[in-house]
C-alpha cells in the first residue's frame, strides 16, 4: 500500500501537466507511460501468475523513436529497472486514432523480500513487445495493448498489458 502511495506521489506533477497537452499527434519531448500487465511464469510445469506494474520516463526524438528508462514490480517481490528502446511503425506525423509498433526492454532485477537472503534472487530482464496504440478524443487519452514473450530470471513470462501514455 505504501509503495502504491508512494508511486502515485512521484508521478502527480507529471499527470497534471500532461492534462494541459493534446495527444492526437505523438508529441516530442518528454514523455510518461504507466501500465499493467498480466501473465504466467513458466519456470516448470505449473505456471505462477504474474502481475506487473510499472512507469517509464523517457524522451521522443522523432515521430518513429524513443527512448526511456523504467522501474517496474513484479508481484511486489520483484523490483525492475529497464531502459526501453520503442519504435513506432508508421511515421505519425499527423493525427491518427491508432498505430502499431514494437518495443525493446532490457535490464536488471531484484528480489524486494526481506530475510536472509534479502536481493539475492537476481537476473537479467528482456521484454521485446509488440503493441498498438490507440487515441480518444473524447477524453484527449492515448493508451495501448501489447503482447510481450518475456524473459526474466532466466524465466518464460508471456504477458498482456495495458498501458496509459502522457
Amino acid at each position: 500500500m505504501r509503495k502504491t502511495l508512494l508511486l502515485l506521489l512521484l508521478l502527480t506533477p507529471f499527470l497534471l501537466h500532461a492534462q494541459h497537452r493534446s495527444y492526437a499527434q505523438h508529441n516530442k519531448g518528454y514523455f510518461c507511460d504507466v501500465g499493467i500487465a498480466f501473465g504466467g511464469a513458466f519456470p516448470g510445469t505449473v505456471p505462477r501468475p504474474i502481475l506487473e506494474v510499472y512507469t517509464t520516463q523517457g524522451y521522443q526524438f522523432s515521430n518513429t523513436f524513443s527512448l526511456g528508462v523504467g522501474i517496474g514490480t513484479y508481484n511486489t517481490t520483484f523490483l525492475n529497472l529497464y531502459m526501453q528502446l520503442r519504435f513506432n511503425l508508421r511515421n505519425i506525423n499527423e493525427t491518427r486514432t491508432h498505430y502499431t509498433y514494437i518495443a525493446i526492454r532490457g535490464g536488471y532485477s531484484w528480489s524486494t523480500w526481506i530475510g536472509d537472503k534479502f536481493g539475492d534472487d537476481k537476473g537479467p530482464l528482456v521484454d521485446p513487445r509488440f503493441g498498438w496504440s490507440f487515441y480518444t478524443k473524447e477524453v484527449n487519452l492515448r493508451w495501448s495493448v501489447y503482447l510481450a514473450p518475456s524473459f526474466y530470471q532466466y524465466t518464460f513470462i508471456p504477458k498482456i498489458g495495458l498501458s496509459f501514455e502522457f
